[in-house]
């Protein structure tokens, strides 16, 4: 069997044992097997993850990520390679990531590569902090010139490329806000500080937080994930608790959001009488990519692939800190699926089969012109960094 058929064997083997961040064992276990048949050593990184290389001739050496976990979800997709660990499933594609990098893997040790390619195998992308940062500091960058990434899209077309310059991905932070007001029975509520109102006041309010204070040409989101409050029907609560997401792209832009919710928060609470504590957490930075990468990996897929400038997503990814660290670029790889395709983190997640090999001819070109590029080309991109 050739890697055009691994790759499909691969996935479907490890779509099969989802599991969480930093929980990975046993897909840690099954990618020691295959690329021990390959002949390839691996190292242990950040508990659960991997760490390989292979060497070909050549100065530059280029590093791949694929990301390991799933998500606590039960599978509803029907596939007959179903997750065999209830409420844990694959539902964002990362299970193709590893069959690629594997498959990617056995391509260049039949066709070695004119440099070192790194393979990182690395835990917990959906479990902020993330794996990322540990395998950087556990040395997982040294010596690398650049580091590439690719997500499937499971709503994109098939085997559309989609890269841009500049932020691909964005800033993901969480906030949390407890309104303490003061509770009495349901029948005096002007002997109270109600916090159901002043928690729902402080909700729509928040809408106004992008459409009023933020340039209309920035893109951001502010959404609110849970409201919290009151225990009976007839009391007024003393207290609630709210928690949500800012999404921008810009560090400025993320300042001044995380300015106005504070100040959201705390404004309309004070209106009422009551007080409010808030609790601001950065989440993933924004996944900012390289322009000269960029350009050059555009230009190594233009013959093969469409190639479309990417719409920036809001959505985050510890990828960001490899970009960081040394000059890089991420894409997008479209594998919608026949039939009907559903959103990434749906129970119901399918992505289309035929685009795995297409994600490792994308990379596999990605990592020869990276490879091919000049010494001063790399060390001036470097320098870029500081």
């Amino acid at each position: 069997m050739g890697w055009e058929t691994e790759v499909v064997r691969h996935r479907r083997a490890l779509h099969e044992i989802p599991e969480l961040g930093f929980e990975e064992h046993e897909t840690q276990a099954y990618l020691e097997t295959a690329l021990s048949k390959l002949g390839i050593e691996w190292k242990p990184v950040a508990g659960t993850g991997l760490v390989a290389e292979i060497a070909g001739q050549g100065r530059r050496a280029v590093a791949v990520r694929a990301d390991m976990d799933g998500l606590p979800l039960d599978e509803e997709s029907g596939e007959p390679f179903s997750s065999r660990h209830p409420g844990r499933m694959h539902a964002c594609g990362h299970d193709g990531h590893m069959a690629i990098l594997l498959a990617l893997a056995e391509r260049l040790c039949a066709e070695p590569p004119p440099g070192r390619v790194r393979l990182l195998f690395q835990p917990a992308e959906e479990r902020p902090p993330g794996g990322a940062l540990r395998l950087i500091a556990e040395g997982a960058l040294e010596g690398v010139d650049e580091v590439l990434g690719l997500h499937l899209w499971a709503t994109d077309p098939l085997g559309v490329v989609a890269m841009r310059a500049g932020p691909i991905m964005a800033n993901a932070d969480q906030f949390f806000a407890r309104i303490e007001g003061q509770g009495g029975h349901g029948s005096a509520p002007h002997e109270t500080q109600d916090a159901v109102v002043i928690a729902a006041e402080t909700v729509l309010h928040l809408q106004t937080v992008v459409s009023r204070r933020v340039p209309p040409l920035e893109p951001a989101v502010v959404s609110v994930g849970t409201l919290h409050a009151g225990r009976v029907f007839n009391a007024i609560a003393d207290h609630a608790e709210i928690s949500g997401t800012v999404r921008t792209l810009s560090d400025a832009v993320q300042a001044l959001v995380e300015t106005e919710v504070r100040r959201a928060v705390e404004g309309v609470a004070a209106l009422y009488g009551a007080r409010a504590t808030f609790r601001y957490e950065r989440g993933y930075p924004a996944v900012v990519n390289h322009q000269a990468v960029v350009d050059r990996w555009q230009r190594a897929l233009g013959d093969r692939f469409q190639v479309v400038a990417a719409e920036p997503k809001l959505t985050g990814e510890d990828f960001a800190y490899y970009l960081r660290v040394r000059p890089g670029a991420y894409c997008f790889l479209g594998a919608r699926p026949e039939g009907q395709a559903h959103p990434h983190h749906s129970a119901r997640f399918r992505l289309h089969e035929a685009a795995l090999p297409m994600g490792v001819e994308v990379l596999y070109r990605g990592v020869l012109a990276a490879l091919a590029e000049g010494s001063g080309a790399g060390s001036g991109m470097r320098q870029g960094l500081a």
